[in-house]
């Protein structure tokens, strides 16, 4: 059965899914999650390769590299230099960025609250049959519930609004479980829970995702600028949902 007749599915794009921030009642101010969806993982991977080559060349940029087991993150970057310029390479790609910020005001953000924003995420990609991945990779530390295996859509059905052919969506997102029965849905996006240090367009999203954070944790605006050169942010502040 094709459960996806009814969109465009990007089948050799993926979404790639992290956060930066933290979601309890202390410690940040703020909680941003990003998403990017692309088909540029080996030109990723070029730019990461040139910007570690980079960084072993300086004495703490090795010892950096080394700590965290090769892995790039934005935090605790150790040049200032290659940070931006990675950040300049990087937003030349292709990698349709949408963020979503929530103002945490002293409140915990619920795992229900961050499943609900990955559907906020790809709200668009419904609407507009674009970018919906064929399948969505999360950081590992993204979703408590490991067992989360898939994103699907339910009840679709577009409405014609007048004669020039204008239509109204109408559906249902969920998030599925091993296991759980697929048949009756329209659209079915498989999630993958992994380890960041093994998938550089998960780093890729956290530095994105770092210097999104700067700017609504800090108002620093040094690296989102970097990124805006070539790349259009699309995101939005909110607040935390009420109980």
């Amino acid at each position: 059965m094709n459960n996806n007749k009814n969109f465009n599915l990007y089948k050799f794009k993926t979404g790639y899914l992290d956060e930066s921030g933290d979601s309890g009642e202390t410690g940040s101010n703020c909680l941003v999650l990003t998403y990017i969806c692309t088909d540029n993982g080996k030109k990723i991977f070029k730019i990461f390769k040139k910007a570690k080559e980079q960084l072993r060349r300086i004495k703490k940029g090795e010892r950096w590299l080394n700590r965290l087991g090769g892995e790039i993150k934005f935090a605790g970057f150790p040049e200032e230099r290659i940070r931006l310029k990675l950040l300049e390479n990087l937003s030349k790609l292709d990698l349709n960025i949408r963020f979503i910020a929530i103002k945490k005001e002293g409140k915990k953000i619920s795992e229900s609250e961050k499943e609900k924003i990955l559907f906020d995420l790809l709200a668009e990609s419904f609407v507009n049959h674009q970018y919906l991945p064929s399948k969505i990779i999360a950081d590992k530390d993204y979703f408590k519930n490991k067992k989360i295996s898939s994103l699907v859509v339910k009840n679709y059905e577009e409405i014609p609004y007048n004669e020039e052919k204008s239509k109204k969506m109408s559906y249902e997102v969920y998030l599925t479980e091993e296991g759980q029965d697929l048949s009756d849905c329209n659209l079915i996006i498989p999630i993958k829970h992994e380890n960041s240090k093994l998938k550089v367009e998960l780093q890729a999203v956290d530095l994105i995702s770092g210097a999104i954070f700067q700017e609504v944790e800090n108002d620093d605006k040094t690296y989102t600028n970097i990124l805006r050169k070539y790349a259009k942010l699309n995101g939005i502040i909110k607040k935390p949902t009420e109980k």
